[in-house]
């Protein structure tokens, strides 16, 4: 069963401000000073929601940043990229434009999407059940992380009273 899986829509009137996407994928490359990425990650969280970096996907999908990495250049996410530069001059007086580092964004809805994918195809092939993806009894606060919790007293007792 193949679902269509929900790209953000960039319309090319975003493309003189988000960066021209380069052909074959969804990445949207785009280059300025400093001062600009702030206006740059304004009008993608505006217009698509909240985005994170590729090492930030695994929040919302089991996955390392390899296989995002993987994926974007397979044309399969959307990534947005702002290259920030300044301009430099060498010793001949030649200036030139210097990248000084790369920020990249992905949109937290693909990155939900992707791991609801993952999720689906783990069902399909029986690898894992619903259940189990949630457990028994699901902990959707991380009670178990709170100081002195059951959880934490038993693994002080399994490590014999040890701290880390």
């Amino acid at each position: 069963m193949a679902t269509v899986f929900p790209f953000v829509n960039v319309t090319p009137d975003l493309h003189k401000a988000l960066g021209e996407p380069v052909p074959g994928s969804r990445v949207y490359r785009k280059a300025g000073p400093h001062e600009e990425i702030r206006y740059w990650y304004s009008l993608i969280e505006s217009r698509f929601g909240h985005a994170v970096s590729p090492g930030g996907v695994a929040m919302f999908a089991p996955v390392s940043r390899a296989a995002v990495h993987k994926r974007i250049k397979d044309g399969k996410l959307t990534c947005f990229r702002y290259d920030i530069t300044h301009r430099k001059r060498n010793l001949f007086g030649v200036s030139k434009e210097v990248r000084e580092l790369e920020v990249l964004m992905i949109p937290e809805s693909e990155c939900r999407a992707w791991g609801k994918e993952i999720e689906r195809r783990a069902i399909e092939a029986g690898a894992v059940t619903p259940a189990e993806l949630e457990g028994d009894k699901p902990d959707w606060y991380g009670e178990f992380l709170e100081p002195g919790s059951r959880w934490e007293r038993e693994q002080l007792r399994k490590g014999k009273g040890k701290r880390q």
